[in-house]
Formats: structure tokens, C-alpha cells, sequence
């Protein structure tokens, strides 16, 4: 039975991960008591120094298993002294409460050896235990322990106490406060942060908005060529779409004419206005392939009839002027960047 138990115990001791999991060593001191003492003797002194170490593992939150060595005092039974100590092995249950603290208990053997007027012997003693642990940081525990061994002595096969014979034998408990270290207990991982959820960004201002010219401006009449003060108004439109900081779209200019004319001769005269326009354009930096030049004719007056009753083509000219125009539409989305239309 003892090879057994020896066996068991350097089992364990194999089996617990030395640098994995949650394993822990510690030691602590206390008192003991023989609670049968008073049967082996008329002068006896049943209250004794207890200690212990021991080394263990916790396979989790709720179990795990221990061994340790146990000096459970010296007692005296009319001057002699009786004297117990050896190695413990038992298996620990936890009950968590929050945190910090936790409750505790324990079975398993005490395989000890005593020292008494008879000799000294060695046995083994049922071990059952209570307790309570209070974690005071990741690698530091204080707990306070109560055990309970059956039988300790040198004949456990006493079975009479009382009986007048030279064996001593008694149950024995220990009560120790211990410190436990955790070399390899970490701290529970920190709450990782729920990302800030942030507004989506504000979609794009849209851009969209035509600037209209009149062509007596930009041009002399029946010309496609720009005037000086053509080129001064021009100039001013770039700005202007420039100051709107389109991106992502497009520029359509459209060229128009009056009645005055065939049809033929007017929409060939719209595209080539339209053109020059946009040709104008595109050397103050619109992108070539962002800008359309669309000639309308003589389509779309905006005088309607109001010069229907004019015959002399000097007063008709004048007349028609607003019919005469040229329009820029600029399609898009408002850029961030400083103002440049680049489109």
C-alpha cells in the first residue's frame, strides 16, 4: 500500500506542467491538535506548531490536485513526546465567489511518519479539508486552510484507545494560514475596447451649374474668333468653376446662334463658337477628355416672338442678341482640395 501511494505521489508530480497552466507552490503555519490525546495518557499536551509546503496545479477554475509536506507538531503524552509529519496528496474542489475569493475543499492521504516512546512508524491517514482563498494579485493568494487526518500514529491498527495498550494513535487536525505564489498566472486579458463607431462621412456636395455668355461678348458677329474682352470673360469663367472645385465630372459647353441665316450655315457657326470655348478652357487646365464642345444652331432662342415684327436686318441684329450666347455646364462633385478645376 505504501509503494502505491509513493508511486502515486511522484505521478502527479510527473504529470503537472512545470511551466503551463495555472500551477502554484506556497507554505504556511499554524497550530494542530491530537483530539484523542487525553485517551493515552493522564498528563498529555494535545495542542502543537504545525507547518506545510506543497506544490499544485489547477487543471481550472473549479479542480485541481496538490502535494506537499505536512508537520503536524509534537505533542506530549506524560512527558513523552509524539511527533507526526510527512507528505499529503490530495485533489482540491474550488468554488469562485467573484474575483478575488473562492471557497475550497479537499480529500485525499497523509502518508506520515511518527515518532513516539514505541519507535517511529510510518502509515497512512485519511485527509479531508476546507478553506478559503483571497487573491491579492495575479501571483499572490492568501488562504487560510483547515485539515482533518484520521488515525495518525504508530499502530493504526489500534482499534481500542482506551485499551491500556503501548500504541498511540489519534486524530489530528491542522489549521494554517498560507502563502500562495502563481508564477505563471496572468492577469485576465483587459476588456478589448469596442471600437468608436464612427458617423459615415457626408457624402460628396454635389456640383452642378451652368454659366451662360452672351457671343456678342466673345465674339463679333458672324465670327468664331474670340475678342480681347472675350478672352477677359473667359478668364473670369475659369475662375468661377474653379472657385466650385468640381471633381469627378464634366464640362459641356453649347454654342448658339440666332435665326439670321440657313440652318446649315448657323450650326456650323454654334460648333465652331463651342469650340473655341472649350479650347479655351482646356488651355486653362480642364482636362481634354472632360470637356465636350456641343453646337445647337439657331435651336432653343430665348427671344421667342418678340422680334417677329422687325424687317430691317439693322434692328434685327440686336434684337436677336440674346439668341446669341454660349452656354458652360459643369457637372460633378465638390472637391476638398484647395481651388483648381481639375474635374
Amino acid at each position: 500500500m505504501r509503494a502505491t501511494t509513493i508511486g502515486a505521489l511522484i505521478a502527479l508530480a510527473l504529470a503537472a506542467p512545470s511551466q503551463a497552466g495555472d500551477w502554484y507552490v506556497g507554505a504556511g503555519g499554524g497550530a494542530s491538535i491530537a483530539h484523542d490525546l487525553k485517551d493515552l495518557g493522564s498528563d498529555v499536551d494535545k495542542h502543537g506548531t504545525a507547518f506545510n509546503v506543497f506544490v499544485g496545479y489547477n487543471v481550472n477554475d473549479y479542480f485541481g490536485g496538490e502535494l506537499g509536506y505536512l508537520y503536524t507538531g509534537k505533542w506530549q503524552v506524560d512527558d513523552e513526546d509524539f511527533k507526526s509529519q510527512g507528505a499529503t496528496l490530495s485533489g482540491i474542489g474550488r468554488f469562485p465567489l467573484g474575483d478575488a475569493f473562492s471557497l475550497f475543499a479537499e480529500g485525499g492521504a497523509y502518508l506520515y511518519t511518527v515518532d513516539t516512546i514505541n519507535g517511529s512508524d510510518t502509515d497512512l491517514a485519511p485527509l479531508v479539508g476546507l478553506g478559503a482563498t483571497w487573491r491579492v494579485h495575479d501571483w499572490v493568494d492568501l488562504q487560510a486552510r483547515y485539515r482533518y487526518m484520521v488515525r495518525v500514529g504508530d499502530d493504526a491498527s489500534n482499534g481500542n484507545i482506551g485499551s491500556g495498550t503501548e500504541r498511540w494513535v489519534t486524530d489530528a487536525s491542522t489549521a494554517t494560514l498560507e502563502l500562495v505564489i502563481h508564477p505563471n498566472r496572468s492577469r485576465a486579458a483587459d476588456p478589448v475596447p469596442t471600437p468608436a463607431v464612427l458617423p459615415p462621412p457626408p457624402a460628396p456636395e454635389p456640383v452642378d451649374k451652368t454659366f451662360n455668355l452672351s457671343s456678342d461678348v466673345l465674339f463679333d458677329f458672324n465670327k468664331a474668333t474670340l475678342k480681347p474682352e472675350g478672352e477677359a470673360a473667359l478668364q473670369s469663367l475659369y475662375q468661377q468653376i474653379a472657385a466650385e472645385q468640381p471633381k469627378d465630372g464634366n464640362a459641356e459647353v453649347y454654342g448658339y446662334t440666332d435665326r439670321i441665316g440657313s440652318d446649315a450655315y448657323n450650326q456650323r457657326l454654334s460648333e465652331a463658337r463651342a469650340k473655341t470655348v472649350a479650347d479655351y478652357l482646356i488651355g486653362q487646365g480642364l482636362p481634354a477628355d472632360k470637356v465636350s464642345a456641343i453646337g445647337r444652331g439657331e435651336g432653343s432662342p430665348v427671344t421667342g416672338n418678340q422680334c417677329d415684327g422687325i424687317k430691317a436686318k439693322v434692328e434685327l441684329i440686336p434684337c436677336l442678341a440674346p439668341d446669341r450666347r454660349v452656354e458652360v455646364r459643369i457637372s460633378g462633385v465638390k472637391s476638398e482640395a484647395p481651388a483648381e478645376a481639375a474635374m
